[in-house]
């Protein structure tokens, strides 16, 4: 980068500077130092006018009348002046050509400053070079304010910190710049010129704060008189939210420890849900008034905190063992079922319907076990066993060309048979949906479930061919509903209603109402 600016500058020195010096005549001595601003960024040049502009507010006075800034300065600046230009075009052996050529006309130091604006803000990168030791220095910075990222590379150019001086009466108050915590009173610092903003702090008097613009090398003397606290409030209240009021005014939420002036003093502690708590404080000159407080709720807030604790101890059990007494009725009359065992010409011997009673039920007994997420839940594994409590007249298709005492009785009961029923389904991995009300807990489930059934014929006599009974296994796909209210701890009552539909068309479907408890963990 410095070699492009050393080059800006040289076809501007050339083009306004006369050959070389006359024989005998001896260089000024350099003293000035020059200032080249371009941009970083293409369309950023309105940036180049600005910081040039900043550059003449931030140097010191003392300073300023040996600085050329910008190239319109420089023009102003070469007018008169001839530079010897032997080393640049070789009539003489130069260690450094172009750094000789900028010294023989007056220039101490170049330094290029290029500026342009990104995300992080305005961003400055600095080259300099001097004219009699060739020393090369850099810097870059970035702020989002112009003024601080300019003077932040400058500062590596220049002297141009402010010194601040800062003592408070009494001593020993922290000391903060621009929201930093620097150090305590008597202290001393230095400051980019600028704005800044000083703040003194100490335990039982009030804070101060002061603002000012501080320019280069400014000398700062800073001494602030700290008033001590009169009286001092400290008030601790629970629940979290609740607004703390001194006389109508809000001064915090949930605790508060700061100066109050003394007197009657009206304290209100405010949380919608929750009675309002005010206190008449007599507060002392000098003293320490302390208030510590946990709301009391209204009717309706302590049954919603109830309810919420409730639904936080149902939702934090997320496994559950449940048993449950299971009223079940066929929808349909269709139960095929077939012999377990029998000689060949009766194998096809087939059960077709339920004819009597009309109701179908039967009794059970269940057990699942499951888990549970948030929301989400699925049960692991469950069985349920069935038995009739009447018996079942069923109806038979015989094959033809069957004959025995036991089709013959069959045939005179009009192809119908009495039999009593069991059955067993059994469920696994079934997807469940719930949602907990306080101690409540809803949930709906969805699955399929395999089905067995055993049919065992009454009045059986000896010789009968089917000692084993009847059989039939289906698949039912099923969605059940329950509710659970919980008694104690993780104890629990369930209610639920599910419906089956047969898929393999052998027992007709389901619907059952089941009443259980259970125990979450």
């Amino acid at each position: 980068m410095f070699v492009t600016c050393l080059l800006s500058v040289s076809l501007a020195l050339t083009a306004s500077a006369a050959p070389g010096l006359p024989p005998g005549t001896q260089a000024e001595a350099p003293a000035h130092t020059l200032w080249l601003v371009q941009a970083l960024y293409p369309g950023q040049d309105a940036l180049v006018k600005r910081t040039e502009d900043g550059i003449v507010a931030l140097l010191p006075q003392d300073v300023k009348a040996r600085q050329v800034i910008g190239r319109g300065a420089l023009a102003g600046f070469l007018q008169g002046r001839n530079g010897d230009l032997a080393c640049v075009s070789g009539e003489a052996r130069c260690r450094e050509p172009l750094e000789t050529y900028l010294g023989s006309l007056g220039l101490e130091r170049v330094v290029l400053v290029q500026v342009g604006q990104d995300d992080a803000g305005y961003r400055f990168r600095a080259v300099s070079v001097r004219s009699d030791t060739g020393a090369r220095a850099q810097a870059e910075t970035a702020n989002p304010a112009f003024e601080k990222a300019l003077a932040g590379v400058l500062v590596k150019f220049l002297s141009l910190n402010a010194t601040v001086d800062a003592v408070t009466q009494p001593p020993g108050a922290t000391v903060f710049v621009d929201g930093v915590k620097v150090g305590t009173t008597p202290f001393s610092t230095e400051v980019l010129p600028g704005e800044h903003t000083f703040r003194f702090e100490l335990a039982s008097h009030l804070p101060k704060e002061e603002t000012r613009v501080v320019a280069s090398r400014e000398q700062v003397r800073l001494r602030p008189a700290l008033e001590k606290v009169p009286a001092r409030l400290v008030v601790k209240a629970w629940p979290e939210g609740t607004h703390i009021l001194v006389d109508g005014k809000q001064v915090g939420t949930d605790a508060v420890d700061q100066g109050i002036q003394p007197g009657t003093r009206t304290l209100s502690l405010v949380l919608e849900g929750y009675e309002p708590h005010d206190v008449k404080a007599e507060i002392a000159p000098g003293a320490t008034y302390s208030l510590e407080h946990t709301m009391k709720p209204t009717s309706m807030q302590a049954f919603k905190l109830a309810m919420r604790r409730r639904q936080a101890a149902t939702m934090a059990r997320q496994s559950y063992l449940e048993a449950s007494y299971e009223m079940l009725s066929l929808t349909g009359t269709g139960v095929e079922t077939q012999p377990m065992s029998a000689s060949a010409d009766l194998k096809a011997v087939r059960t077709l319907d339920v004819r009597a009673p009309g109701s179908r039920k039967m009794m059970g007994l269940g057990i699942e076990y499951g888990r549970y997420g948030q929301y989400f839940g699925v049960l692991l594994v469950g069985a349920t066993y069935y038995t009739t409590g009447d018996t079942w007249t069923m109806g038979v298709s015989l094959p033809d060309g069957a004959a025995g005492a036991w089709v013959d009785r069959v045939r005179q009961d009009g192809d119908s048979l009495g039999a009593k029923a069991r059955m067993l389904s059994v469920r696994a991995l079934q997807p469940q949906l719930r949602y907990v009300v306080g101690p409540v807990s809803f949930a709906i489930q969805a699955g399929l479930e395999v089905r067995g059934l055993q049919l065992e014929e009454q009045n059986r006599q000896d010789g009968d061919p089917f000692d084993d009974g009847f059989y039939a296994v289906d698949l039912h796909a099923s969605g059940q509903a329950t509710a659970r209210i919980f008694i104690y701890e993780g104890l629990y009552a369930s209610a639920g209603y599910q419906h089956g539909f047969t898929l393999l068309k052998k027992i007709a479907g389901t619907s059952n109402l089941r009443g259980g408890l259970g125990y979450a963990f």
